[in-house]
C-alpha cells in the first residue's frame, strides 16, 4: 500500500520530489461476531516499500493490468469507473481496478474472479500448479510471462463487481518516491483463504481495525499514516455490509487527499490538509 516509504527500521526516506504513480490497495474484509476483520500482511523487512509495516495488499499499476480484452472482466462500464476515481482516462481507471485484483492475488493469493461459465474459484483452484506457478512469476515480476495470457489460457474473468471505491491517498511531496493510490474495498471469496507470498510479506493476519490501531499505538508495529486513516474510517462501521454499503452510496471520505510533511522539534511529522496535530509518519 504505496504511501510513506520507510528503511527497514521505519525512518522516512526524503529526497527530490518525483511524480506520483498510480497504485491501488484492497481492504480485503471478513465478517466476524466482534465485528468486521480486515486483512493486515506485514511487509518483509527487506521490501523496497514499508519494511516491516503492517499494509494492506496493493502496489503500484504495472503495464500488465492495461489493455484487458472484455471477455477477461465484467463490472461497471469503465467511464462510470473513471468518474469515480477522478482519472484522465477509462483505460488507467481499468488499470486500477486490474491492478488491485492482481496485487491481491500476487500477496495474498487471493483471486477475485471466476471461470467464464459463472464457477467461483476455491483452495483447490489456488492451489493447483497453474495458479500457484502465476502467483510466482507475479511475484518475480513474470520477465516476459503474459499475466493476460494466462487469464485467458485458465478462462478466467476477473471480477471487478467484487471491488468498491473506499479513499484516495497521494504520497506528500518532496519524497524520492512517491505514489497516487486509490483504496478499495473486497470481501473475502467463500473458498478462498489468504497466505503471504514470502517475498514482500512475511505474514498475514486478520483483525479488527482498533486491533491494529491499538498495537500500533503501544508501539507493537507499525502502521503509517494512511494506513492508519483508512482503519479509522472502517472502524466506524459495525459489520462488512455496512461498510460495503457506505462505499457504494459514497457515503465515506473519498476526496483526493494529499498530506504533507512537517517537522516539529526536530521529528518528522505528517499534517493532514483538513488540519489538527500532525502525527508520526
Amino acid at each position: 500500500m504505496p504511501e510513506q516509504e520507510r528503511t527497514a527500521a521505519g525512518r522516512l526516506e526524503e529526497g527530490s520530489t518525483a511524480p506520483a504513480v498510480d497504485a491501488a490497495s484492497v481492504l480485503l474484509l471478513r465478517e466476524h461476531d466482534a465485528g468486521p476483520q480486515v486483512l493486515m500482511l506485514e511487509r518483509h523487512l527487506r521490501a523496497d516499500f514499508a519494511g516491516g509495516a503492517l499494509v494492506f495488499p496493493g502496489g503500484k499499476v504495472a503495464d500488465m493490468d492495461g489493455g484487458l480484452d472484455a471477455a477477461r472482466w465484467v463490472g461497471d462500464a469503465p467511464t462510470r469507473w473513471q468518474e469515480r476515481l477522478g482519472t484522465a482516462t477509462t483505460s488507467q481507471a481499468q488499470g486500477l481496478l486490474v491492478a488491485a485484483v492482481r496485487e491481491t492475488f500476487e500477496e495474498v493469493g487471493v483471486l477475485l474472479a471466476q471461470r467464464e461459465d459463472g464457477t467461483p474459484l476455491t483452495d483447490e483452484d489456488l492451489r493447483s500448479r497453474s495458479f500457484v506457478e502465476a502467483r510466482r512469476r507475479l511475484c518475480d515480476r513474470g520477465g516476459s510471462w503474459d499475466w493476460r495470457r494466462w487469464l485467458e489460457d485458465e478462462e478466467l474473468v476477473l471480477d471487478l463487481r467484487l471491488l468498491r471505491f473506499w479513499s484516495w491517498w497521494v504520497t506528500p511531496e518532496g519524497q524520492h518516491r512517491r505514489f497516487d493510490t486509490r483504496f478499495f474495498l473486497a470481501r473475502l471469496p467463500k473458498g478462498q483463504t489468504a497466505s503471504p507470498d514470502d517475498v514482500e510479506s512475511t505474514e498475514v493476519r486478520w483483525s479488527r481495525p482498533d486491533e491494529v490501531l491499538d498495537a500500533g499505538a503501544r508501539g507493537e508495529a507499525v502502521v503509517i499514516f494512511p494506513t492508519r486513516c483508512n482503519l479509522r474510517q472502517l472502524a466506524d462501521f459495525p459489520s462488512v455490509d455496512a461498510a460495503w454499503r457506505a462505499a457504494t452510496e459514497d457515503a465515506v471520505d473519498q476526496r483526493r487527499i494529499q498530506p504533507t510533511i512537517v517537522r516539529r522539534d526536530g521529528e518528522v511529522l505528517v499534517q493532514h490538509p483538513d488540519g489538527g496535530d500532525p502525527e508520526p509518519i
